[in-house]
């Protein structure tokens, strides 16, 4: 069926195989696979941007919603920089360290569906690690061979909008909000839909929520209000345990070899496809230290402070800043933190431009070159000569039960209750992030890498991580997968608990954030999900 908005009433009364709510990227690989498998699928999407608005106590921890999620076809990957990361095998391990991040799977569950992910991210093969030139001495744990992978195009509508569109199995309610889940007596559940002012119930025999982190904890939580002993009850895991990635810079490398900065630069693999490096910690050394996962990398000086006197820098700040330019050069979370809240400096930017016009306009012209092309260059690194950068740490989030969302007392336009979000940062990240950079900064000098310079003494370190910690794109386990349905709200099928034919789908299930970013693994596991579901849709009531 083609991608319409007038399918819903119809399809609901032929009641599809799978109803599935959410057309991001987890939603469209479910949507694909079990189309492609024969099954008739309705896949609902709301479109509505600002039914996603939310009360956010704390703005410093959490980003807006507008920039955050993005309702439509291709969902957040419309905001999405393409970045893709495998999960490691210990984020999967019992840790005794790291109470609550325990997973009902295994990493062997879960890396077979990394090749079906990789493919439909189009990110290449899912090869993660690449070797380093030569044999590092003392690195005792230090790993420099791990990879990040990028999709080609990061709008998953512009990669696969056509074929959902045109495959006769799949029908596109767009402009269609779901309001409640019910579930009946037997466990069965239905979903009740606005649509162009009417209210529409669908009785799937299998429903699928994919509708990211905060967005499937609202629904479902609003879904209960009258049945509060639905999915956990009020003192269950809905909703709580909201995780993301604690990010930022508390220190400086200064490589001490000339050619080692540039093995961490982005450069393409034998598949034609952008990977960079990452420094990480192997598992031993993260189970001997008792520290969570994370990883680290070299990134530019701040865009915004022209004292870095690069006439490609701050040629890049002035092309941010532009209402239309920038947007289209970079995901727009990360140019709004790229620009900074300071003041702009626009004269001071400008001098170095001048002063080294004929560089920086090679680079724009080379660097929008890529930009554009059918494989995007997803970001830019540029060398200096004193071969010093920020060092750029991506960390684990501990689960906490008091990090969560709730909904709030305000409604949206079609009278759902908002989310609430209170998302935190604790003691336990800080000093997981300040143990591990200490031990990085350790062995990176004893292997004659690279020295780890910090920013501020270590009494002020501990604060400057908190102070820097926000998230709100990662969202992380507001509907974690336990095998106890009174440690979580799925099962490790992703089957609701007490329920029969109830899913959740995305990285709401994670019961932990690892150092790696979601949607990769998200995809894998909707992978795994619809596999699941076309063995066990036969056997389901009704």
């Amino acid at each position: 069926m083609s991608i319409t908005s007038d399918l819903l009433c119809n399809a609901a009364s032929r009641r599809p195989d799978v109803a599935l709510i959410g057309a991001g990227p987890v939603g469209l690989k479910l949507a694909l696979d079990l189309a492609d498998a024969g099954l008739q699928v309705l896949l609902i999407e709301s479109g509505q941007q600002a039914l996603s608005d939310a009360e956010i106590p704390d703005p410093a921890r959490h980003a807006p919603m507008n920039l955050a999620v993005k309702r439509g076809l291709g969902g957040t990957s419309l905001l999405w920089g393409g970045r893709a990361v495998a999960f490691d095998p210990i984020d999967f391990a019992q840790r005794d360290w790291a109470p609550g991040a325990d997973w009902p799977l295994a990493d062997t569950d879960v890396r077979p569906w990394y090749d079906t992910a990789c493919r439909f991210l189009d990110c290449g093969p899912p090869v993660f690690t690449e070797t380093w030139p030569e044999p590092l001495p003392a690195a005792d744990g230090l790993r420099l061979d791990e990879l990040e992978r990028w999709c080609a195009q990061p709008n998953m509508a512009a990669v696969h909008g056509a074929r959902v569109g045109a495959h006769p199995h799949i029908a596109v309610a767009l402009d269609a909000t779901v309001l409640k889940i019910t579930v009946a007596e037997d466990g069965i559940a239905a979903v009740e839909v606005a649509h162009n002012g009417e209210r529409t119930t669908v009785n799937p025999r299998a429903l699928i929520v994919a509708a990211g982190g905060v967005e499937t904890a609202r629904l479902l939580l609003a879904s209960r209000v009258d049945r509060p002993h639905l999915f956990g009850g009020p003192d269950g895991a809905l909703g709580r345990f909201y995780m993301g990635h604690a990010f930022g810079s508390i220190a400086d490398i200064q490589f001490l070899r000339r050619e080692d900065d540039a093995r961490f630069n982005f450069h393409k693999d034998a598949s034609g496809r952008y990977v960079r490096r990452r420094f990480t910690l192997d598992a031993a050394t993260q189970t001997r230290l008792k520290l969570l996962n994370m990883s680290a990398w070299p990134e530019l000086p701040e865009l915004y402070d022209p004292a870095h006197r690069s006439a490609i820098l701050s040629l890049a700040y002035l092309a941010l800043r532009m209402p239309v330019i920038g947007p289209r050069l970079m995901a727009e979370a990360i140019r709004r933190r790229k620009l900074g809240d300071g003041p702009a400096r626009i004269g001071a930017h400008l001098w170095n431009v001048l002063k080294g016009s004929p560089g920086a306009a090679w680079f724009a012209i080379n660097f929008l070159r890529a930009r554009g092309a059918k494989v995007r260059l997803p970001g830019f690194f540029v060398l200096n000569g004193a071969h010093r950068y920020a060092f750029h740490f991506h960390a684990e989030h501990a689960p906490s039960a008091d990090s969560r969302v709730t909904l709030a007392d305000t409604r949206d336009a079609l009278g759902m209750p908002r989310a609430r979000i209170d998302l935190r940062f604790g003691a336990v990240d800080a000093e997981s992030i300040l143990a591990t950079h200490d031990a990085m900064a350790e062995r990176l000098q004893a292997a004659g890498i690279a020295r780890i310079e910090h920013h501020l003494p270590v009494n002020d370190r501990a604060a400057a991580i908190l102070a820097q910690a926000s998230d709100g794109f990662h969202q992380v386990g507001t509907a974690r997968m336990a095998v106890d349905p009174k440690r979580g709200v799925v099962d490790a099928d992703a089957r609701v608990h007490g329920t029969a034919n109830l899913f959740l789908a995305g990285s709401a299930i994670f019961p932990s954030s690892g150092q790696a970013n979601p949607t990769l693994l998200a995809v894998a596991l909707a992978a795994r999900l619809a596999d699941h579901l076309k063995a066990a849709l036969p056997d389901l009531p009704g």
